[in-house]
C-alpha cells in the first residue's frame, strides 16, 4: 500500500529513529509520497499554589542545542525522499502530533514506542499510546 502524507514523530530517542527510517522506507515505496518529520517542542511550566517554575536560560540553550542536532540528524535520514521536511510542532505532543496530522491531511502517522521523556511517560501515559488512541489515521508505532 502507498500513501500520500506520511507523518513521523521525531524526539532523537533509538526508538523515533527506528521508525524515522521504518517511515523513509514506506516513502519510498510511493514516487509522490510526502514525509513530514515532527518534532514537538514541549516546554511545561509547573504551578505550584501561587508560584511558576520553569527552566533555566542555561539549561534552555542545552535544550536548544539538543534539538538542532536531532533535527540534522534528522535532515539526514530524510534526505533520500523528494517530498520530505521537518516541522517543529509546539505544546503537548499528542494534540501536537494529531492536530498536524489531520490539518495537513496525513494518512499515516509513524512513531516510536518509547520516547526521551521518562518522567512525562510516567505522568501522563505514553505519547505513543494516546496517539494510536484517539488518531483517525493508521499509526505505525516502531519497538
Amino acid at each position: 500500500m502507498t500513501y500520500h502524507h506520511i507523518l513521523a514523530a521525531y524526539d532523537g530517542s533509538k526508538a523515533a529513529k527506528k521508525a524515522l527510517e521504518h517511515a523513509v522506507a514506506i516513502a519510498s515505496i510511493g514516487p509522490n509520497t510526502k514525509l513530514t518529520v515532527a518534532h514537538v517542542l514541549y516546554r511545561p511550566v509547573f504551578d505550584i499554589g501561587s508560584f511558576a517554575y520553569g527552566s533555566s536560560e542555561e539549561y534552555m540553550k542545552q535544550v536548544e542545542q539538543f534539538e538542532t542536532s536531532i533535527m540534522e540528524h534528522a535532515r539526514e535520514i530524510i534526505a533520500p525522499i523528494p517530498y520530505s521536511r521537518i516541522v517543529v510542532l509546539t505544546g503537548n505532543p499528542v494534540p501536537a502530533i494529531l492536530d498536524y496530522a489531520k490539518d495537513n491531511h496525513c494518512d499515516l502517522i509513524v512513531m516510536g514506542s518509547r520516547g526521551l521523556g521518562a518522567i512525562q511517560e510516567w505522568m501522563l501515559g505514553s505519547v505513543s499510546h494516546h496517539v494510536v488512541q484517539k488518531a483517525q489515521v493508521p499509526v505505525l508505532v516502531v519497538k
